[in-house]
């Protein structure tokens, strides 16, 4: 008498992992009625390409254990195992690698299964697994958010317009300047030299043994008033007769002559006429 049906079953029946990286199924024996004693079955990778059976492992401690790696999978024969009594039992763990991105199936064959007394189970049904295999780079990275730096806006001095200051300075220049020509202006007004001349000249046409008077009379005045009075009596009979007299010199000021440097210059001019009036008369 037989030990009754039960299933074989890859879970979780679809498992992903990323290129490189590694998953671990199960092979789970169902609706069980004396646990499980032995195993025979193999177990492999349909595309290699994109996963391997990198290792294996038996639950129950088995005391017999064969495995015989074959085409992208592996075979694995166990006997003596001690189990649960009854329901689902992992009876095996298989872990898969990564190898590139894409699916493959995880195909499970089984060539028998007995329980705890050596009693084969009628298996009436094995259902496979499915792998999927992603790149890293589809993995979804949270991005860290960068802070954004602020800038804090800088003012900048504004600097004068040196034409401004210049200008003021010009100006400045200019007024002192005119200030200068004032000064210079008023300086030369009180310093210039005041030069008055006045030279009556009197002739008359006298025979050849007639003197000749001539009266001269010059001022000048730079600060100081020079008052010069020449008469020159010249006979052509005769020796000349040179009288030469001079004024004294006074001090006068820029605002125009005393009222005695006047009189002193008309008693010179009176004395002048009186000669030649008399001069005349003899």
């Amino acid at each position: 008498m037989g030990a009754g049906t039960t299933s074989v079953v890859v879970q979780p029946s679809t498992d992903t992992v990323t290129v490189g990286n590694t998953t671990t199924v199960d092979i789970v024996v169902t609706s069980t009625t004396d646990g499980v004693g032995s195993l025979d079955l193999d177990i492999a990778s349909t595309n290699d390409s994109v996963a391997t059976v990198s290792n294996t492992s038996v639950a129950g401690n088995p005391e017999t254990v064969q495995s015989a790696e074959e085409a992208n999978g592996v075979r694995i024969a166990a006997t003596g195992m001690d189990t649960a009594d009854s329901g689902s039992i992992s009876v095996a763990s298989v872990t898969l690698t990564g190898e590139a991105a894409g699916t493959s199936d995880v195909d499970l064959t089984v060539a028998a299964v007995g329980d705890e007394s050596g009693t084969a189970y009628n298996v009436t049904s094995v259902r496979d697994g499915t792998l999927t295999v992603e790149s890293g780079e589809n993995a979804t990275e949270t991005p860290t958010p960068t802070p954004t730096a602020t800038e804090t806006p800088t003012e900048t001095p504004t600097e004068e317009d040196s034409s401004s200051s210049g200008g003021s300075n010009d100006d400045g220049d200019n007024d002192g300047g005119d200030d200068d020509d004032g000064s210079d202006s008023s300086g030369s007004d009180s310093g210039d030299t005041a030069t008055a001349t006045a030279t009556p000249t009197v002739t008359e046409p006298t025979p050849s043994d007639t003197p000749t008077t001539t009266a001269t009379e010059t001022e000048h005045s730079t600060e100081t008033d020079t008052k010069q009075s020449t008469s020159t009596q010249t006979s052509s009979g005769g020796p000349a007769i040179t009288p030469s007299q001079t004024g004294t010199t006074d001090t006068v000021e820029p605002s125009g002559g005393s009222p005695t440097n006047l009189l002193i210059g008309g008693s010179m001019i009176v004395a002048v006429l009186g000669g030649i009036i008399i001069y005349r008369r003899l």
